[in-house]
């Protein structure tokens, strides 16, 4: 049988033209050299190495070439449509054409690719018209927006059998679409490829051809090659071959044995795939159990007998139904660029965190909030990792062999994002709300690196579960996490805030995951006496609380949390308590701007401190920091939208990052931030503005890096405190550079440099009188405070060395109030650091009648000493 195939072929090869065979692979940059096709050429080019189209717009057009090889045929084509395709765009390649116009008449046969069905279709052409032969590749197969790779080959034998046969994704893996018989048309004279394009924009120059070529089917003298072997049921086996099969020796059930002590008591060939064997089995499968498959004698279509080699393993897995966090979400790309070393590709890796149980992915969806994505058939058994993206990116990781392909991934935010996944019957198996400061590296947030968590076994995962990858490449796909630890949480959970948003509910935050159960039963006190009806998870790491009776605006509560545990079970400490009230409404002055960090180290975050100098309780929801360009203060951006608190005499530090404050200052007082988006506030000089939930002012901080100590060096990682939170925002001198004894800032805390203004009364008061202006945080300013019995005074202040000479001007005809106070940091006017020794402060005032008064206090400026 072999001899005779042979004989066939070669007389096919040594008959007819010399151009009955072709072939094209367009490296020579040029449509008209080598294989020369004609037709709309100006609307196509191969300058890039492929076959493209160059129709700017709504066009019939193509290109054809000499090629009469009908008989024992075989034509082969790259083709990528970068668009979705239609009924108003799709592509005819022509595999035998009468004319060389494909516009025209034509009688052949034509495999079209697109249209309504987005499936490979052959047709046969009768005088232009066509009709479809019923040999089809499945419906959606070309079903991306944005690449469509496939390598396609179909063949012909001399009785007019045509097999398809289409390599999705261009992986070196054909499929089998099907063999009908169809002789309508027994002759050709041309091949051509025919474009339908509509005027949708995304066509226009998408439709991409490569390696073309018409030949003689070539002799078949491999054997056949077993692809793979599926248990689909507990009586049935699959086995896959390379090849379409010979029925007989195919369907004979002594040509397979299965142990142990197992055989097959019927075997067919697949309707539509004749490379598939069905095998019913004698005995049932045994559920987590592992057989083995002999099979020998089997041919292919050309007679070449299979060659045992080694025996394939298969199992048979009735999977297990999974529980929450069973499987986990445990590897996020969701910023691949720039590219450090994986591809520049989106993907999510998932871990069966089990150490018994085996799932089946098959109907399990992914979301990130949009429309969920199913998954197809996937075995997960324990511990083991598989890596979901979209399926036209999976060429992409060869090295990576535990790869699930979606029809498409969802768009993953670099920022954060609520990632959801979920088995096929909508039960929610695992769930992760990640944001940028997860990665707690100001570096790999920019892109290229993966999150990485740290303890997939872990019951719950926040963001202390979670932080980038370590790994060189930039993440691990489909292997173990490079920060992997098994980190038991024998930490108990704390109250971290309380958010009151009206006078019946209190809103509850705790550091952590917290156990959805016990919020619901767990024990909340509150004194004076308020009664909790009823307690409302909010969030994993939150409870709302709601009151019988209305808060009282004026009071200051307390409440004392206990019976609640965190995820793993860790039940709260004592001492948990925290003091709330319902907050009153804000005017300019209650909340000043206490500290300022614009210049930080690097790519840090900046920070803006607020301090509340009032009596009254303050709700921060809705507030809003904005900056000023161009003499405009621009839109504010809203601080938070819960009512956050702000009790008299205490801070919020708002921040982008609060993971890089921390680092970068471990002193911070951690559970006053308040983590958000932020203006840009720039280095050098720039202005900050708070507002309230309306948008009007209530302070305003025009800085300067003039305002920094001046011996120090370089601004960058320091802040600008408010000296003292009761003299006003714009007096310059009430703002001093964070001491250095004090880590260059003081988030969330009383400033290094706070100093209150001494009193005075009807005279000018300095303190201390022995001040060392070195930056260390003690005793760094002098503050030199005055009061008037009336108002109207224009005042002249100037500090002068033991010699009487004027050492610096602080005030010059400056129109002073009744009482008000200024600060000196040692510096002269000159510009450099006083000498130690005493100077004197002297302060003249007078007013529009003609009263003068002069006043004179000593100061000694201090040195420390080597």
């Amino acid at each position: 049988m072999p001899s005779k195939v042979l004989s066939v072929a070669l007389l096919a090869l040594c008959s007819g033209p010399s151009w009955a065979q072709f072939s094209d692979d367009f490296a020579d940059l040029d449509i008209n050299t080598g294989v020369v096709w004609s037709g709309s050429t100006g609307l196509f080019t191969a300058a890039t190495g492929q076959l493209q189209s160059q129709s700017p717009g709504a066009a019939n057009y193509h290109l054809s070439t000499p090629s009469t090889i009908v008989n024992d045929a075989q034509w082969e084509f790259f083709i990528d449509l970068r668009f979705s395709t239609s009924g108003a765009n799709y592509v005819d390649v022509y595999l035998m054409s009468d004319a060389a116009d494909l516009t025209g008449g034509v009688n052949g046969y034509l495999l079209r690719a697109g249209g309504t069905a987005d499936r490979f279709e052959l047709f046969s052409s009768e005088a232009g018209s066509a009709f479809t032969t019923g040999l089809q590749s499945p419906d959606n197969v070309i079903n991306s927006s944005t690449s469509n790779p496939f390598r396609i080959k179909v063949t012909r034998t001399a009785a007019g059998e045509w097999t398809l046969f289409y390599d999705d994704g261009a992986t070196g893996t054909y499929l089998t679409a099907g063999t009908i018989t169809d002789n309508t048309t027994t002759s050709a004279t041309h091949f051509g490829i025919r474009i339908e394009q509509s005027s949708a924009a995304s066509a226009a120059n998408n439709h991409f051809f490569d390696d073309i070529s018409a030949s003689s089917i070539p002799v078949d003298l491999t054997p056949p090659q077993i692809v793979s072997v599926t248990a689909v049921s507990a009586t049935s086996v699959d086995v896959l071959f390379n090849e379409a099969l010979d029925p007989t020796t195919a369907q004979d059930i002594n040509n397979y044995d299965i142990l142990p002590f197992n055989n097959a008591t019927a075997a067919f060939l697949d309707g539509g795939d004749p490379a598939l064997v069905h095998l019913t089995l004698a005995q049932v499968l045994v559920n987590g159990n592992t057989y083995t498959l002999g099979v020998s004698a089997v041919e292919d279509l050309a007679g070449n007998v299979f060659v045992p080699a080694t025996p394939i393993e298969f199992s048979w897995v009735v999977p297990d139904v999974a529980e929450f966090r069973d499987v986990v979400i445990n590897e996020i790309m969701s910023d691949p660029s720039p590219v450090v070393g994986l591809p520049e590709v989106e993907f999510v890796e998932l871990y069966n965190a089990t150490s018994d149980k085996t799932f089946d992915l098959e109907g399990w969806t992914f979301s990130d909030g949009g429309t969920p994505v199913a998954m197809p058939s996937y075995v997960l058994g324990p511990g083991e990792f598989v890596v979901i993206m979209a399926a036209a990116s999976l060429p992409l990781f060869p090295d990576v062999p535990n790869k699930l392909g979606l029809a498409s991934l969802p768009a993953l935010n670099n920022d954060g994002d609520a990632l959801d996944l979920r088995d096929d019957n909508n039960i929610q198996i695992d769930a992760v709300n990640y944001a940028l400061g997860w990665y707690q590296d100001g570096i790999k947030d920019d892109g290229g690196w993966t999150l990485e968590q740290i303890d997939p076994t872990s019951p719950c995962s926040g963001a202390t579960n979670w932080r980038a990858s370590v790994a060189s490449a930039g993440g691990t796909p489909g292997a173990q996490n490079s920060i992997f630890a098994i980190v038991p949480d024998t930490q108990a959970p704390s109250l971290l805030s309380v958010q009151v948003p009206n006078d019946l509910s209190v809103g509850l935050v705790f550091n952590e995951p917290m156990d959805v159960s016990s919020l619901i039963g767990g024990t909340y006190v509150i004194t004076p006496p308020v009664v909790v009806t009823s307690a409302l998870p909010n969030g994993s790491d939150g409870v709302t609380l709601n009151l019988q009776d209305p808060l009282v605006i004026g009071t200051i509560y307390t409440i004392t949390v206990t019976n609640v545990t965190d995820c793993p079970g860790n039940a709260i400490g004592t001492g948990n308590t925290a003091t709330f009230a319902l907050p009153e409404a804000v005017a300019a002055g209650d909340v000043v701007i206490n500290e300022v960090l614009y210049d930080p180290i690097g790519t840090g975050s900046d920070f803006v401190e607020l301090y509340n100098r009032s009596d009254k309780v303050l709700s921060l929801a809705g507030w809003r920091l904005a900056t000023v360009s161009d003499g405009a203060v621009t839109a504010g951006l809203v601080i938070t939208p819960n009512s956050t608190l702000l009790l008299p005499g205490a801070y919020a530090l708002i921040c982008e990052d609060v993971f890089n404050i921390v680092a970068t200052y471990p002193q911070s007082h951690i559970d006053r931030f308040v983590e958000t988006d932020m203006p840009s506030f720039n280095n050098g000089e720039g202005s900050v503005v708070l507002q309230n939930f309306v948008g009007e002012q209530l302070d305003r901080f025009d800085y300067t890096d003039d305002l920094h100590f001046t011996l120090v060096n370089s601004t960058e990682g320091y802040s600008l405190e408010r000296v003292d939170p009761d003299r006003p925002t714009e007096d310059n001198t009430n703002w001093q550079t964070a001491a250095d004894v004090a880590g260059k800032a003081t988030p969330g805390f009383r400033n290094s440099q706070y100093t209150e203004a001494p009193s005075a009364s009807g005279d000018m008061t300095i303190e201390p009188s022995i001040f060392s202006p070195d930056n260390d945080g003690y005793q760094d300013l002098l503050t030199i405070a005055y009061r008037f019995d009336q108002a109207g005074f224009v005042g002249n202040m100037s500090v002068y060395d033991i010699a009487g000479r004027e050492s610096r001007k602080l005030m010059q005809n400056q129109l002073l109030g009744t009482e008000g106070a200024i600060s000196w940091n040692g510096i002269l006017d000159s510009g450099s650091l006083g000498r130690m020794g005493p100077y004197i402060v002297v302060l003249e005032v007078y007013d529009l009648a003609g009263n003068v008064e002069k006043f004179k206090k000593t100061v000694t400026l201090a040195h420390k000493l080597d």
